[in-house]
C-alpha cells in the first residue's frame, strides 16, 4: 500500500451523504493523501467550493478531483480510467448508490487490485452478490471489502460484537452469546435524502430472481463452505408492547438489513459456538398518533412512486436531504439486550446503550464512512493479521471502529453484565 498515490479516494461526493463524508475529512484535517472522484469535474468542484466556504478552509487544502464513471461503457478507456483510480488508491470509500446500479464495477476492481473498500449500502442483495462474486478474489489479493459502513449497519453490528467481547473478557474465551435483541429509538419524523429514496424505490421496484447459489452467501466461509453458525432472526412482524421501555416496538424498513448484517458477522465469528444464535431488531414507536399518520402517508407516497414515476417529483431529488438544523437535532438511541452462558454453565445477561447526539441516517453516516476508511488505512499501514474478503464492520474492523467512533463522533457506548 505504500506505493499508492492516494491513501483514500472518496466516491459519491456530489451526493448528499458523500458531501457529509467529504466535509468530515476536511474538518478533521487528517494527515493523509486523499482525493474525491466524480463523473463530472465541474459539479464536484462546485460541491468542494461550497463545503470549503461553509467550513472556512482555504482552497489549497481541498482534495484533488479525479474523474471516472461508476457505470463505464464497454470501451477500454472508460474501464481503464476507473481502474486507474482504484489502482492509485490504498482505500476506496463510497456513498454512491443505489449500489446495485453504481457499485458493481467498483467492488470488482477493488477486489482485483487489492484495494480496501468501504461503502454505506443498506442493500442486502448487493452485499450477497459481492460475497458471491468477489469474496474469493479479495481474499487472494488481500483486499478488505466492507459493506454497511454507515447507519446501515455499524451501530447494530458493533453492539452485538461488543456484547460478545465483554462477556468473553469477563467469563473466558469459551463463553457463548445465545441471543441479542436491539431496540432502535429515533426522533419522530425522520427525513430521507433523495439518494436514499432513489435506492428504496429502485430496490422495491426491481424484479426478483432466484439465487444461483447453493446456500445464502452471507453464510460463506473463507474456504467456500457453509458456516455452521446459524442465526435465527426473530424480529417482530407486528407491534409488541415492551414493559421495560413502556412503549410498543415493531418492524421498520431497515430491520431486515440489520438482521442480515448480523447473520454474516455470526457466520464468521461464531457467537454461539455452533449452536443457533437468535437476533431481533425492533423500532420503538413514538406515541404521537398525528406523527404516525404523517409518517405512514410519507411511506405510502414512496410506495406509490414505484408505480407512478411522476410522483418522484414530490420527493427530494438525489443530492438533497434533511436540513443541517434537522440533522443536528437528530439522535439515535440503540438499546441492546443479550444473554449467554459462561463455560461453567452460568447464565448471564448483557445490557448496552449506544447514543448518537446527531442524526445517524446522514450526518453521522458520512462520518462513519470516513472513519471506516481511516480505520482500514491505519490497519493496512500497521500490518499484522490481514482480514481480507467481503466482510461486515464487525468482522473487518471490530470494536476498534467502535472506539474510534467514540473519539471522533458525538457518540457514546455503555455496556455491562446485568445482575
Amino acid at each position: 500500500m505504500a506505493d499508492r498515490k492516494y491513501d483514500i479516494v472518496l466516491f459519491g461526493v456530489t451526493g448528499f451523504t458523500g458531501k457529509l463524508a467529504c466535509e468530515h475529512l476536511l474538518s478533521k484535517g487528517y494527515p493523509v493523501r486523499w482525493a474525491v472522484c466524480a463523473r463530472t469535474e465541474a459539479k464536484a468542484r462546485s460541491v468542494l467550493a461550497s463545503i470549503a466556504s461553509r467550513l472556512g478552509v482555504p482552497d489549497d487544502v481541498l482534495p484533488p478531483i479525479l474523474v471516472a464513471d461508476l457505470q463505464p461503457s464497454n470501451s477500454d478507456p472508460e474501464h481503464a480510467r476507473l481502474r486507474g483510480v482504484v489502482r492509485d488508491a490504498a482505500v476506496v470509500i463510497t456513498a454512491a448508490g443505489p449500489f446495485e446500479k453504481y457499485g458493481e464495477h467498483l467492488v470488482r476492481m477493488c477486489a482485483e487490485e487489492g484495494t480496501h473498500y468501504a461503502d454505506t449500502t443498506g442493500e442486502s442483495d448487493f452485499f450477497r452478490r459481492c460475497i458471491d462474486l468477489h469474496d474469493a478474489t479479495a481474499r487472494a489479493t488481500g483486499a478488505t471489502i466492507v459493506s454497511h459502513c454507515g447507519n446501515d449497519c455499524v451501530p447494530w453490528d458493533l453492539a452485538v460484537l461488543a456484547a460478545a467481547e465483554l462477556a468473553r473478557d469477563r467469563f473466558g474465551p469459551r463463553t457463548t452469546l445465545s441471543a441479542a435483541s436491539t431496540f432502535t429509538e429515533l426522533p419522530p419524523g425522520v427525513g430521507a435524502s433523495g439518494g436514499t429514496l432513489a435506492t428504496a424505490i429502485y430496490q422495491l421496484g426491481k424484479k426478483r430472481g432466484g439465487s444461483r447459489t447453493a446456500f445464502d452467501p452471507l453464510l460463506r466461509l473463507p474456504d467456500g463452505s457453509k458456516s455452521k453458525e446459524a442465526t435465527k432472526v426473530r424480529s417482530p412482524k407486528s407491534d409488541v408492547y415492551y414493559e421495560e421501555f413502556g412503549a410498543y416496538a415493531g418492524p421498520w424498513i431497515m430491520q431486515p438489513v440489520m438482521g442480515n448484517c448480523v447473520r454474516r458477522s455470526n457466520a464468521l465469528l461464531g457467537y454461539n459456538a455452533g449452536e443457533e444464535f437468535a437476533y431481533s431488531e425492533a423500532q420503538l414507536r413514538h406515541p404521537s398518533f398525528i406523527r404516525w399518520i404523517a409518517d405512514s402517508s410519507y411511506n405510502a407516497l414512496i410506495g406509490a412512486a414505484i408505480y407512478v414515476p411522476p410522483l418522484c417529483a414530490l420527493l427530494p431529488a438525489p443530492g438533497e436531504g434533511p436540513s443541517r438544523e434537522e440533522m443536528i437535532a437528530g439522535y439515535l438511541k440503540l438499546h441492546l439486550r443479550a444473554e449467554g452462558k459462561a463455560p461453567d454453565g452460568k447464565k448471564f445477561k448483557v445490557k448496552g446503550l449506544m447514543t448518537f447526539d446527531e442524526d445517524t441516517g446522514y450526518l453521522c453516516t458520512g462520518r462513519m464512512l470516513a472513519e471506516s476508511g481511516m480505520e482500514l488505512l491505519e490497519a493496512a499501514k500497521a500490518g499484522g493479521e490481514k482480514k481480507a474478503g467481503v466482510l461486515t464492520p464487525a468482522t473487518a474492523m471490530g470494536t476498534s471502529l467502535l472506539r474510534r467512533m467514540e473519539r471522533e463522533l458525538p457518540m457514546k457506548w455503555e455496556v455491562e453484565i446485568a445482575d
